[in-house]
Parts: structure tokens; C-alpha cells; sequence
């Protein structure tokens, strides 16, 4: 009874999170007093009626269906009723078969590593790749529950355009899900916490030291995503894997987009009314000529 109710009121506030009733927040919270009394009692229902500590649950449906996981009912119902990024799940059913080979870069806590885990089966493998130490923690706890030690590595490194032993990571702040690195002119879009030195591997070394190349990349590190497909040119080149990416600005879509086309790689992007951030699949081109045009 405790899991249907925890169920319920997750649902309720994902429906007030959901872009139905966006517009109607947006307009309440464009007025002063009445926007900050709304957001109030919001947080403040949340609080008295989920639970206050980290709970174990049983996914309801999605890719991850039936997995059990570490969840912040409250920030992290999606993960739980398994409608997180739908788009991004649907995709991945498709394309990560039995067998294959996944990198997760910006794991988090590993959501998309052990839902895709599932699909490839005992002789697939998942690399998930996340430098934030609290989101490891409970990620590498959830690998155990569900005893998939013997396909889903953590790398506690960033994914970047260069190898590094040292290179700078925003915190999240407010959410750790929100940290990511900031170096060579980037910076993380939302977070907000203190700076501190994280080991970075560019994905074309993380397979030149010895490691299988992927089938499929999933790419979503808070607005670092070129750095990121810049040190997997050889891979892109080669093994020609499917990407999933979220692409957090103008600048980067135009560059991904051409990027992409000389790959030679098919893109589809799933724009929302607030334009970013967006969700890019891409997969290679069943051509050989590399003369497809692409459109962020």
C-alpha cells in the first residue's frame, strides 16, 4: 500500500511538472507574491508527502522496467514510473541489441546504464561514465541490487575532448545531476556549486587503451557535448555507433550538425517550445556518399 501511494502522489506532481499546465505556472509565477505562495506550498507538499530519505523502488514501466532503484522520490519520480525522457528510451530500445556495446557519458546515477543493460543481455557491456563522486556512490549501489556487476563499468572520469589527469568540474549545486566540466572556453549551463579537479579520457584513448568500442553513445553532460564528440572522432569514423545527445545551445547545434554531415551520419532532432535543451539521434548514413544535409 505504502509503494501505490509513493506511486501517486509522484505521478500527481510529474502531471504539475508537465508541459499541460507549464503555461499556466509560468503566468502564476510572473506574479510576485501569488508565484512565490504557489511554489511554497509545492515544495512544501512534496516534503510532508514523500518520503524524506532515499528509497528503494521498483520501476513501473519503461526501459527499466522492474529494476530497482536509489531514488529522491521527489525530485526523481520519472525515474521511478519510468517516463524519464521517453524519446530518449524508445530510441535506445532500438538500437541497443543483445550483445552490444553501450557508453553512458554522463551517467549520473546510471539510469540509462542499467535500463540498457537489460537489452544487451549478458554478453553486451556498458560503460557509464560520470566524474561525480555522489552520484557513483549510488549508482555503483544500484548495479549491485540488481546484479548486473558483470556488464555495467563505472568510469569516474569525464568524457572530453582530451585526456587529462586533472581538469576542472562544476558541482551541481541545488542537484548533482547538474555538475559538469568546465574547461577550454565551456561551462556547465545549470550548475552552480564549487570547482573542483576531475580526471578527463577522450572516448578515441578510453578505446585505444584497450576497452571495446560501442554500438551505441549517449551523450548528455550539461552543454560540453562537442568536447565530447571531439575526442570520438576515430570512433565515429570506425565503428560507427548510434548517438542519442542532448545539445544545450544554438552554437552547439550547428556545430553537431556539421560535424554529423561529414561523419555521415542521419539526424533527427526533437525540438521543444522553449527550443533547448534539445535531443539529437543520429545514426550512420546508409549511404556512401556523404551529402546528407542536416538541420538542427
Amino acid at each position: 500500500m505504502k509503494a501505490l501511494y509513493y506511486s501517486a502522489v509522484a505521478r500527481s506532481k510529474l502531471a504539475v511538472n508537465s508541459r499541460t499546465v507549464l503555461g499556466v505556472r509560468r503566468a502564476i509565477d510572473r506574479l510576485p507574491l501569488l508565484g512565490r505562495a504557489f511554489l511554497a506550498i509545492r515544495r512544501s507538499a512534496a516534503r510532508l508527502l514523500l518520503p524524506k530519505r532515499l528509497t528503494w523502488v521498483q520501476v513501473e514501466g519503461g526501459l527499466a522496467q522492474d529494476l530497482w532503484l536509489l531514488l529522491d522520490l521527489d525530485r526523481e519520480g520519472g525515474y521511478w514510473i519510468g517516463t524519464y525522457e521517453s524519446e530518449v528510451q524508445a530510441f535506445l530500445r532500438r538500437v541497443s541489441l543483445p550483445g552490444s556495446v553501450f557508453y553512458d557519458i554522463g551517467a549520473s546515477l546510471g539510469f540509462f546504464s542499467l535500463a540498457v543493460a537489460k537489452c544487451v543481455g549478458p554478453g553486451g557491456k556498458v560503460f557509464g561514465f560520470e566524474p561525480e563522486s555522489e552520484n557513483t556512490r549510488r549508482f555503483r549501489e544500484m548495479i549491485v541490487r540488481n546484479k548486473l556487476d558483470d556488464r555495467v563499468t563505472i568510469v569516474e572520469a569525464a568524457a572530453w575532448a582530451r585526456s587529462s589527469a586533472g581538469i576542472g568540474f562544476v558541482r551541481g549545486g541545488r542537484q548533482n545531476t547538474y555538475g559538469g566540466v568546465a574547461a577550454d572556453g565551456v561551462r556547465p549551463v545549470l550548475a552552480e556549486g564549487e570547482t573542483r579537479s576531475v580526471e578527463a579520457v577522450s572516448l578515441d584513448d578510453f578505446v585505444a587503451q584497450g576497452h571495446l568500442g560501442p554500438n551505441v553513445i549517449k551523450i548528455d553532460v550539461e552543454g560540453g557535448e562537442c568536447e565530447v564528440l571531439k575526442g570520438a572522432r576515430q570512433i565515429f569514423s570506425q565503428d560507427r555507433p548510434a548517438l542519442v545527445c542532448e545539445v544545450h545551445h544554438q552554437g552547439a547545434a550547428n556545430w553537431i550538425a556539421g560535424w554529423l554531415a561529414e561523419m555521415d551520419y542521419v539526424a533527427e532532432w526533437r525540438v521543444p517550445d522553449e527550443l533547448f535543451p534539445r535531443i539529437l539521434l543520429a545514426q550512420a548514413s546508409p549511404c556512401d556518399a556523404r551529402r546528407v544535409a542536416l538541420r538542427p
